[in-house]
């Protein structure tokens, strides 16, 4: 036996569920999940409940205090951190951990496409693979990943790709950073080259809100945008493109005072720069005053809005071409 332990920081979820009337909920404890892993490896695991909730009602203040207990985890002598979360909003908490953290260890997020009560239930596995690169000290350098079905995304890049699949998760932009086979990590990639995390963090304070393009909008839902909202991100089509109409509503919105952060809905690829004229092209919004993300998934622009102007920082340097 050695004296290395892995943390296991349960946040509820489709791995943690239990069968009920009304539909599956999540009941399990992190050290009932923990029991899961007993005999299959040699590195202690130390269980902590932080919640029990589904992912759908996790918040951006969960995060932070999610952070937090990373953090207290670490600076207590943990080789490595397993999370168990939920699914649908998995990608958005691993992405927010690389904005809040540094990981001098391995930072993994895993979960379950199907419940226990189900046939194939995916959960024990995942959570073994979770374990498994947690327990490898490089994957440290790539910050928190999402561990599912045998495959290691890095935060930047993974997204929930499919609703109800197994393998429901991928990184359109990338692939996988690394393979989990026979108990070891296989990497693939190194690390991404761009610094996720903020230069100065603080709890979420700030309102930002996702807007999301479609043909023919409109700048009917930006005019009516409540003075509670502190910034917007916007989904554009393609490149970073949105309709004339809505053009002349968010320009409005930025002149007023209030951060427009211009991302793409498409799955991969970045903001164009330079290409498209016209209003509601990429040109005419960046010129006008709209931020660019980026590569940036509409998702992850909005937490590091978030994150980044609840810090007090400003949001050209939050969006600078070196970090998106």
């Amino acid at each position: 036996m050695t004296d290395r332990f892995i943390s296991l920081l349960a946040m509820g979820g489709t791995i943690s569920t239990a069968a009920a009337e009304d539909g599956a909920v999540p009941t399990r404890s992190a050290d009932e999940l923990a029991a899961t892993l007993a005999g299959q490896t040699g590195i202690r695991v130390l269980p902590r409940d932080i919640e029990r909730i589904s992912s759908p009602a996790v918040t951006p203040l969960h995060m932070w205090e999610l952070a937090c207990a990373v953090r207290e985890e670490i600076d207590g002598g943990a080789a490595g951190i397993v999370i168990t979360h939920g699914t649908d909003t998995m990608e958005e908490t691993t992405y927010a951990l690389a904005l809040l953290l540094e990981t001098p260890v391995p930072v993994v997020l895993t979960g379950a496409m199907r419940p226990p009560h189900a046939p194939g239930h995916d959960g024990p596995g995942n959570l073994a693979a979770a374990l498994a690169t947690a327990s490898e000290p490089g994957m440290a350098a790539y910050g928190p990943v999402v561990v599912q079905q045998d495959e290691v995304h890095a935060a930047r890049w993974v997204t929930k790709l499919f609703s109800t699949r197994i393998a429901a998760f991928a990184s359109p932009a990338a692939g996988p950073v690394a393979l989990v086979s026979e108990g070891r990590v296989v990497p693939l990639l190194g690390p991404p080259p761009a610094i996720d995390r903020l230069g100065s963090v603080a709890p979420p304070t700030r309102r930002v809100e996702l807007l999301w393009v479609a043909a023919g909008m409109d700048s009917l839902l930006v005019d009516a945008l409540p003075d509670a909202v502190d910034a917007l991100v916007v989904a554009g089509t393609g490149g970073g493109h949105v309709p004339p109409a809505l053009a002349r509503g968010l320009i409005d919105v930025v002149r007023g005072g209030r951060p427009v952060v211009l991302s793409s809905r498409c799955a991969a690829g970045e903001v164009l720069r330079s290409t498209y004229g016209g209003e509601g092209s990429e040109r005419h919004l960046l010129s006008s005053g709209l931020v660019s993300a980026g590569s940036l998934s509409p998702l992850k622009a909005r937490l590091r809005l978030l994150f980044g102007l609840s810090a007090g920082l400003e949001v050209d340097p939050i969006f600078a071409p070196e970090v998106v």
